[in-house]
């Protein structure tokens, strides 16, 4: 899997049945059939980077070019399989193509995100914050998770 940066035939890729934000936006089972898709929208500033791949995006938002740090937000639409090469492709991104240090991101629990996927890719769950946002009905704790460059 390769990711390459986003043109404007690629905007389908910004609509998709997952929580906005997300660290790891994989498709919810039981998105209602007449909701409308989250809706990234494309880059606007220097502060911004979104790569593409087949049936899936990754943007790094919130740079931090002075200390070298950058808010990851990952899409996946349910054609794609692989979630752990596409977690390991864009740490290795941030890190290397993008020269950042520390990568973080937001993940909600209640919509089952893969844990396993993102430990395996290096992140670390750093804070838990209650009742950061509204879910299925009810408000739902937020997690606050990281991963740092060791060199």
């Amino acid at each position: 899997m390769n990711l390459r940066g986003y043109r404007s035939t690629d905007r389908e890729l910004l609509r998709g049945p997952w929580l906005a934000g997300e660290l790891l936006g994989l498709p919810l089972d039981d998105w209602p059939a007449l909701a409308d898709p989250t809706a990234v929208p494309p880059p606007a500033g220097h502060d911004e980077e979104l790569c593409v791949t087949d049936g899936a995006f990754v943007r790094y938002t919130d740079i931090d070019w002075v200390h070298r740090r950058a808010r990851v937000e990952i899409g996946v639409h349910g054609g794609l399989s692989d979630v752990d090469d596409l977690l390991a492709k864009a740490v290795e991104h941030g890190f290397t193509s993008l020269n950042l240090r520390r990568l973080h991101g937001w993940v909600t629990p209640a919509a089952r995100p893969a844990a396993a996927a993102l430990t395996a890719a290096g992140f670390r769950r750093e804070a838990v914050v209650p009742a950061a946002t509204w879910f299925d009905g009810a408000p739902a704790a937020r997690e606050i998770w990281g991963t740092i460059r060791h060199d």
